[in-house]
């Protein structure tokens, strides 16, 4: 009688319920999707997305708070990024030109600048280790984001086809030791990552990081000007504390 009502509440062999008990391994379609959309991105000379990204912290007594920001990236490969960043907390354009990284705030008219490594792999290791920020989704600009997402990755899965943003995609999920994550890969000709979360396991309150991306610019045409930083009539210049002073530009 009890697995008559829960086949008739459809909750026996649900989508939740076969998530639930798959067992562990390597999914060849997944990974190739991962590979397929890496490849892709890596193609692009340069490109421009817009995010809208989640960060959940966790306070002293585990209540959890989400911190809302929206982005505007562009990138030109090998070794130039801009980020215009927008949320309660912070109004700034971060600029790596390949020689130096430099963020302005706004809203404060302050400014910072700082030498950073030749690459933009270089220069996103650099500014995470260094000084604790990252762009939004900062794995999938990468030179080669398939190495870097699946380094520690003991577990892939294909979810199917879903819809993000009225976009169908691919919904992959990931294990590692210590960071799950997922990825929702646009179906089709333009592989393109349009969600992506991580949750982070070594905390009891597995706080997660979700990022959105939208409006999505493959090659489109950008101007040498974009990832210049000149401080604007009255902007002050401020020292940039670093978070680990020993992880200096290589």
């Amino acid at each position: 009688m009890k697995t008559t009502w829960l086949l008739l509440l459809g909750l026996v062999a649900s989508p939740a319920f076969a998530v639930e008990t798959a067992r562990t391994q390597i999914d060849p379609g997944a990974e190739e999707k991962l590979r397929q959309m890496s490849n892709y991105l890596a193609g692009l000379k340069t490109f421009r997305v817009e995010s809208k990204a989640v960060d959940e912290k966790v306070t002293t007594d585990g209540q959890k708070l989400q911190f809302l920001s929206d982005s505007k990236v562009t990138v030109q490969r090998p070794n130039k990024l801009r980020d215009d960043r927008l949320g309660a907390a912070t109004d700034t354009v971060i600029r790596y030109d390949g020689k130096e990284l430099s963020i302005y705030g706004k809203r404060t008219g302050f400014y910072a600048s700082s030498p950073a490594p030749g690459t933009l792999d270089g220069a996103i290791d650099f500014a995470r280790a260094r000084y604790g920020f990252d762009a939004p989704g900062g794995d999938l600009l990468v030179s080669r984001p398939y190495d870097d997402l699946m380094e520690d990755v003991r577990s892939a899965r294909d979810l199917g086809i879903e819809t993000v943003d009225g976009v169908p995609c691919h919904h992959l999920a990931f294990r590692g030791t210590n960071v799950d994550w997922q990825i929702w890969i646009e179906d089709g000709p333009r592989p393109l990552p349009h969600r992506y979360v991580i949750s982070t396991k070594d905390q009891a309150a597995r706080p997660e990081f979700t990022v959105n991306l939208t409006r999505w610019e493959p090659n489109v045409p950008v101007d040498a000007s974009t990832f210049n930083f000149t401080p604007p009539p009255g902007a002050q210049r401020i020292k940039w504390i670093p978070v680990h002073p020993d992880r200096a530009a290589r």
